[in-house]
């Protein structure tokens, strides 16, 4: 491989990371798209909205964090809406922790990919 290439896939792995990184709104907005667009309840959209952010932030996005409305928990479309989107996003966030993490050795560098091989010393 020439170092054109190399810069290259660089370039373009760099791109690609910048543009996969969403504002918290942006990305509340594509977790929301089909819920909030539908005919169902407002109560359950809105149960669903304060799930997924709750979450987004258990599956590790720190720009979420819990939301529950103890006033509307009683409500069952309120209750509904919650556990459906904590279980979607929640689901989703992980999904792509794992993606991304999974292009990254121990040391966090992309540049030595896991073999599955191991030298023998355990940690």
């Amino acid at each position: 491989m020439t170092i054109k290439h190399i810069l290259v896939s660089t370039s373009v792995a760099a791109l690609l990371a910048a543009c996969s990184t969403l504002t918290p709104e942006e990305q509340m907005a594509r977790e929301m798209s089909g819920v909030s667009n539908s005919s169902l309840p407002p109560m359950f959209v809105s149960g669903y909205h304060d799930g997924c952010q709750s979450g987004l932030s258990a599956g590790g996005n720190n720009a979420f964090r819990f939301v529950k409305d103890m006033t509307k928990a009683s409500n069952a479309q309120y209750k509904q809406g919650w556990e459906d989107g904590f279980r979607v996003c929640q689901s989703r966030q992980v999904q792509r922790n794992n993606e991304r993490n999974s292009n990254y050795d121990s040391f966090g560098s992309p540049w030595f990919p896991r073999t599955g091989v191991t030298i023998g010393v355990q940690l």
